[in-house]
């Protein structure tokens, strides 16, 4: 996988990148579901939550359907952007290797595209939209891609930060560990605690447990939202130090590795977490993995190899998927929209 080019470079020619997503004609979108529309999107819940990855083809048949019926539908774009993704994310699932699955991540980046333009003002969808263009410009060796790539990512990060650090650090934890990006992903990693320990004074003066304590406390429904585990994503603090920690056993830093890795035991819920052993796994053999990660990627035989939670089965349902118990307590009642859009300019 070549380097993306570097935020020195970067610096340079940000001015002059224009994407389409700026300059195209804006679509109308529509956040009023049909029934239709209803159905598909909670059924893309349903089994995303309960982690049915052989569901992948019929949530997309469903999803446009919905879509067919109402191409401005909103949600069931953004929804069949995480699908598509989805389906590449977790392809160690998969019996045997399928060298079209790589479809998925163009398929996926025209859709958050598309939600781009719907609405500028969902961050979220901004960072994903980064992600795609980063990791299609890496496939394509396409360097003016990985450019406009890094410079929406950087956008996203301003516009929401506790979000988006992630969101594009975990594109960047790919990348070898002595790439600037994987660096700067590495930091960002760290910054997010910070940003997230929302009532805690002084935070760089508490340790990493007293941060994930603050994070656990904070009261910002916007922090929240970004830090915190919730419906959408019930097991976002556990799915986040899994992460932290593999990136750190990647570089080298093994024996950090473990101290982060055992901060997602403060979550509330690590107890129901379906992946815990995966990360009593991880502490165990830490120092293993350090070369487990940064051997390249066996695509013929990638459900036999040991990989960072980027290119595992667990890659999005680490932080995703729902016990039975957990699926029964929060209900299949998807939050109103001001949970995901806090910039309330969308119109009924």
């Amino acid at each position: 996988m070549k380097k993306i080019i570097t935020l020195v470079i970067i610096s340079g020619v940000i001015g002059g990148v224009h994407r389409a997503i700026s300059s195209a004609e804006k679509e109308r979108p529509s956040i009023t579901q049909s029934v239709t529309s209803k159905e598909a999107n909670s059924y893309f819940w349903d089994n995303f939550h309960a982690g049915n990855y052989d569901s992948i083809s019929q949530i997309i048949k469903k999803l446009n359907i919905a879509l067919n019926e109402n191409p401005n539908d909103l949600v069931s774009t953004e929804h069949l952007g995480f699908v598509h993704i989805w389906a590449l994310s977790e392809r160690q699932r998969l019996s045997s290797p399928d060298p079209s699955i790589a479809e998925n991540l163009h398929l996926a980046r025209q859709y958050f595209e598309k939600a781009c333009k719907m609405d500028e003002t969902d961050p979220r969808i901004l960072g994903f939209f980064a992600d795609m263009l980063l990791d299609e410009g890496f496939r394509l060796n396409n360097t003016k891609e990985q450019t406009e790539g890094l410079v929406t990512g950087l956008k996203a990060v301003k516009q929401w930060p506790q979000f988006n650090k992630f969101t594009i650090g975990y594109a960047f934890s790919a990348l070898p560990p002595g790439d600037k990006n994987f660096k700067l992903g590495l930091k960002w990693q760290y910054e997010s605690m910070n940003d997230c320990a929302c009532n805690a004074s002084n935070v760089n003066t508490l340790s990493n447990q007293e941060k994930t304590e603050a994070i656990k406390s904070c009261n910002s429904e916007k922090i929240k939202r970004a830090c915190g585990n919730s419906w959408i994503a019930p097991h976002n603090l556990e799915g986040f130090f899994l992460n932290m920690g593999d990136m750190l056993v990647k570089n080298g830093q093994w024996e950090e590795g473990i101290k982060i890795y055992k901060l997602a035991k403060i979550s509330d819920t690590y107890d129901k977490w379906i992946y815990k052993n995966v990360l009593e796994d991880r502490i165990t053999n830490a120092r293993e993995n350090t070369a487990a990660f940064n051997k390249p990627l066996n695509e013929i035989d990638l459900k036999n190899q040991k990989v960072m939670m980027i290119n595992s089965r667990f890659s999005c349902m680490s932080c995703h998927q729902m016990s039975k118990d957990e699926q029964a307590l929060f209900g299949k009642d998807e939050p109103p929209l001001n949970f995901t859009f806090f910039k309330a300019t969308l119109k009924q």
